[in-house]
């Protein structure tokens, strides 16, 4: 097959769930069939117009309302979705710009024709323009929920949100197929916008499998060395972007679990673009890191990684991803939903149970010679994005079925 995607941000490097959950179907995709993606980003993005990864070929194009989108959100006048308007104005421009021979081939070339054409949400009115026999919409949650839940402080909520359900009401209706994180997911598709069964498809969120690991003989030593931590010191680690739900489960550890553990030798490591909302804390107890382009060495200096969330959608990629890098996990009851194969394997406890799990230093697969749990690996992108492969494939076959007997 010839697959092609459009998403409204930069994929590659993967930094956060949303790009990780793109990159890494697109790389599994990319095993079987020829995947090529299109990255509508802001003007500031530094990343070649074109470039290959992973067998993926990727194509970024700058838009200028993406970034006044952001500033609008900033000024607290929309949400960041409102540059779905600029996306929608420019849809035809978006499905040439992926049917175009490479810029690289000097223009010569053939037109593509792809099997199959993804959209993200905010640029999904691309399903409507560009000619394929199965076009998607690529979820990444419920977002009407979400937004319904978390939405930013802007003015009109209610207004904005009533305009977020069009939108994605109209990218489920344009789509042959939705893609989804979890069952529950897809029963609330169904409940809102009347999906049926058939046009739904599961794929959860996973890790990636080409970049994490359990730590080898000396690596963790190293790594907890380079933070300044001593060998008796239990780590836990939070990981997460600066949006509303990792806001909130950062303030119930600094808050509500990290006090009670200040004198018990257990730190916390904290790790992303969330770390803006730790200005101006000093505790001793907090290790506050930042944005990483290498994650994988904080993972190791940690004994395990807590996934404290209370809302959000879709699912949380931090439970495989701690997982993998052979941590112990403990998680809230929400923060597992979407993965009920790894429950056995990590400690489910409600935030004000943190402490006490804590208190127990549990210890990952990684600390006890063991190999990862075997339910893990079907949670690896090459695996999902292979999975999601099998299930277009058998859509296209269908329909060119249906046709031929017609």
């Amino acid at each position: 097959m010839t697959i092609h995607g459009v998403v409204d941000n930069d994929i590659y490097p993967a930094r956060f769930g949303g790009s990780q959950r793109s990159f890494g179907l697109a790389r599994g995709l990319a095993r079987a069939h020829r995947v090529r993606v299109l990255c509508v980003v802001p003007n500031r993005c530094e990343g070649a117009a074109e470039e290959r990864v992973a067998g993926v070929e990727l194509r970024r194009r700058k838009a200028w309302h993406t970034s006044l989108a952001w500033r609008l959100e900033q000024a607290k006048l929309a949400p960041l979705f409102a540059a779905e308007s600029g996306h929608r104005g420019n849809a035809a421009r978006y499905a040439a710009e992926l049917a175009a021979p490479a810029h690289g081939a000097g223009g010569a070339g053939v037109t593509d024709r792809p099997d199959v054409v993804t959209a993200d949400l905010n640029v999904s009115a691309v399903l409507e323009r560009a000619k394929a026999p199965l076009r998607v919409y690529t979820s990444h949650n419920v977002e009407f929920d979400r937004f319904t839940h978390a939405a930013p402080p802007v003015a009109l909520r209610a207004s904005w949100a009533n305009r977020l359900r069009a939108i994605e009401q109209r990218a489920v209706s344009r789509a042959d197929l939705t893609v989804v994180c979890t069952d529950d997911d897809a029963r609330r598709m169904r409940e809102l916008y009347g999906a049926s069964a058939e046009q739904l498809v599961v794929i959860p969120n996973g890790f990636d499998e080409t970049e994490l690991r359990a730590p080898l003989p000396g690596e963790r030593d190293a790594a907890r060395a380079a933070l300044g931590l001593a060998r008796d010191e239990y780590v836990a680690v939070f990981v997460g972007a600066d949006w509303g739900p990792n806001r909130e489960a950062l303030a119930a550890l600094t808050e509500r679990v990290m006090p009670a553990l200040a004198s018990e030798g257990v730190k916390l490591l904290v790790v992303g673009t969330v770390t803006r909302a730790l200005a101006g804390r000093r505790e001793p107890w907090l290790i506050a890191h930042g944005e990483a382009p290498a994650i994988l060495p904080l993972l190791h200096a940690a004994d395990a990684g807590l996934n404290p969330v209370l809302s959000g959608g879709g699912s949380n990629v931090k439970v495989p991803t701690y997982l993998a890098a052979g941590l112990a996990v403990v998680t809230t009851p929400f923060g597992v939903r979407g993965y009920a194969p790894l429950e056995p394997h990590v400690v489910v406890a409600e935030v004000d149970a943190f402490a006490d799990a804590l208190r127990a230093r549990p210890a990952g697969h990684g600390a006890r010679g063991m190999r990862a749990p075997e339910a893990l690996g079907e949670y690896a992108w090459g695996r999902l994005g292979e999975k999601l492969g099998e299930d277009m494939e058998r859509r296209l076959r269908s329909a060119a079925g249906t046709k031929g007997a017609a």
